[in-house]
C-alpha cells in the first residue's frame, strides 16, 4: 500500500493553524503600519520646528528682529518625499502647506492629519484628523 500522502484530517488541521496564524498576524501589521506612519509624521514636524527656530535665529543676528518665515517647508535642508507644495493632501504620503497655516499629511490608508503652524511665533500645534 502507497501512504505517501497527507490524509483529508491532516489537511484541515493544517488549513485552522493557518487561518488563526492569520488572523492574528493581520491586525498587528495594520498596527505597525499606522504607528511606523506616525512616527514619520513627528520626524518631519521635529524637522520642521528645527528649521524655523534656525530661521529665526538667522533673522535675529541680520536684522535683531525674530520672525519667522511664513511656509516652514521653506526652511528646511532636505523636504520630506512627497512634499508638493501648497493644497491639499490627495494622494498617498503627501505633504503639504494648505496655505491657510496647515501643514498637511495623508496616510497610505487615506486618512489625513494636519497640525497649526503659527508663523509669528513659529509653534505647532497638535496633530488634528480631519
Amino acid at each position: 500500500m502507497n501512504n505517501k500522502g497527507f490524509t483529508l484530517i491532516e489537511l484541515v488541521i493544517i488549513m485552522v493553524v493557518l487561518g488563526i496564524l492569520a488572523a492574528i498576524a493581520v491586525p498587528r501589521m495594520g498596527n505597525t503600519i499606522s504607528s511606523s506612519e506616525e512616527a514619520a509624521e513627528n520626524t518631519v514636524i521635529a524637522s520642521l520646528r528645527s528649521a524655523v527656530e534656525v530661521y529665526a535665529m538667522d533673522q535675529v543676528v541680520e536684522n535683531s528682529n525674530k520672525s519667522y518665515p511664513m511656509n516652514p517647508f521653506d526652511e528646511l535642508d532636505k523636504l520630506p518625499d512627497g512634499y508638493t507644495g501648497m493644497g491639499t493632501p490627495d494622494e498617498d504620503g503627501e505633504w503639504v502647506f494648505t496655505g491657510d497655516s496647515y501643514v498637511a499629511h495623508q496616510r497610505n490608508d487615506n486618512s489625513r492629519y494636519k497640525w497649526y503652524y503659527n508663523s509669528s511665533n513659529g509653534e505647532f500645534g497638535d496633530r488634528v484628523a480631519y
